[in-house]
């Protein structure tokens, strides 16, 4: 999204050449800041492509944005592992003390103080007579109740005593089958694809070591200072997956190797310099994205072409003049290519493609690829310095014509 909605003109118009820092630093307070950019927070052509396209093609120093985002996904992922190994603890600690308080409820009549005709039948009643006689002799130490309401109480005691007594068999059964189907459950969630493992984010981690960090890598960090690099280099030289804590320690939410590989922390101090680096970078992003709309090749393409519309629109018109061609009107030939020549030529200097922009908001990411213009704040920006880019061809073209067709005809 647009930090700005509404565009507060400058006093100042915009210059046709390159704007200068103090433009471009007022102008940041109202276009999408760095860290939008690095969030995917932000449209077209102030977006997350056209920075890296910059920094590849114009700065060389797309390896600072690579670092950053490669160490950005590790923290991520390392964030997501950590959680879940939070809610699988708290999940475990759960199904624990539902346990417990299961047991607790199936064995709470063995925890009552019994009476003496209570205490001999739990110790000796074996048969159904004899529990039978002891329902009787508590039933009688009872209040007098109706037949009916003794015999139900009967049958209810009867039926309490034999589902007490086949609950110890089957609780630890019940116990252990919620056990393996917790455990069978959690086995085939954790997949690799969406929830990583430790040894995935070591993998990860060490992957960034030595693409970035050590000497000679595929993209090595040249700009990182040595102190960063040797600190990083001594960690992972120091810990390795196989030194974890010891068995014997208390059980955590977290592994026993939080603090080892698998956490990105070790990169942080790195991330944090490669940001600033980048954003010293940003202004120039800035500048060739939201003042200008053509990509470096596509400049000396144009420049090129210019410089030879030019020759021959001057060579035409020069001929015209020695030769003393008639009629006068004949010399307006020369202004096609003289036109062409002078879009050309202002284009290339400036960066910006005035059609382009007014005709269909377009920006070139790349030579002769193109997305739209979305950033509404960016698009007033360059419809603006169309304009005057168009105005300044214009005068230009104008005043060579002028020129070559005022000057009399002498034939050599």
């Amino acid at each position: 999204m647009e930090k700005i909605d509404h565009y507060h003109t400058d006093p100042h118009p915009f210059l046709l050449t390159t704007p200068t820092r103090q433009h471009i630093s007022h102008l940041l307070d109202q276009l999408p800041s760095l860290d939008e950019v690095l969030q995917r927070q932000s449209r077209p052509p102030v977006c997350l492509y056209n920075y890296y396209i910059v920094l590849r093609d114009r700065l060389q120093m797309e390896t600072l944005l690579d670092f950053w985002l490669d160490v950005q996904q590790a923290e991520v992922l390392y964030r997501r592992y950590t959680k879940q190994q939070a809610k699988k603890h708290n999940k475990n600690n759960t199904t624990s003390n539902n346990k417990k308080s299961s047991m607790m409820t199936s064995n709470s009549s063995y925890h009552r103080i019994p009476t003496p005709i209570e205490s001999i039948s739990a110790n000796s009643i074996t048969s159904q007579p004899e529990l039978l006689t002891h329902m009787l002799l508590m039933q009688s130490r009872a209040s007098p109740t109706s037949p009916t309401t003794k015999r139900s109480t009967m049958a209810t005691s009867i039926t309490a005593h034999t589902n007490t007594t086949t609950a110890t068999d089957t609780g630890k059964h019940q116990s252990a089958t919620s056990i393996n189907t917790t455990t069978g459950s959690s086995s085939s969630t954790l997949s690799p694809q969406h929830r990583p493992t430790q040894s995935e984010l070591i993998d990860t981690n060490e992957r960034i070591y030595y693409r970035y960090i050590v000497p000679h890598a595929e993209k090595e960090l040249i700009q990182l200072p040595a102190t960063l690099r040797d600190r990083i280099i001594k960690t992972f030289n120091n810990q390795s997956p196989g030194l974890s804590s010891s068995p014997s320690s208390s059980p955590s939410p977290f592994p026993p190797t939080a603090m080892g590989l698998e956490d990105p922390k070790v990169f942080q101090n790195a991330k944090r310099y490669v940001h600033i680096l980048l954003q010293s970078s940003f202004t120039l992003f800035i500048r060739y994205k939201v003042f200008m709309n053509l990509t470096l090749p596509q400049q000396i393409l144009r420049l090129a072409a210019g410089l030879f519309s030019l020759l021959v629109g001057f060579s035409l018109e020069l001929s015209l003049i020695f030769l003393n061609i008639t009629p006068w009107s004949v010399r307006l030939w020369g202004i096609l290519p003289i036109t062409f020549g002078v879009y050309c030529l202002c284009s290339s200097i400036s960066g910006l493609d005035p059609i382009w922009v007014l005709c269909f908001d377009i920006s070139e990411t790349t030579t002769f690829k193109f997305n739209v213009i979305k950033q509404m704040k960016v698009r007033r920006i360059l419809r603006r310095r169309s304009i005057v880019l168009l105005c300044i061809m214009a005068a230009v073209t104008l005043l060579l014509v002028i020129m070559f067709c005022a000057i009399p005809g002498n034939r050599l």
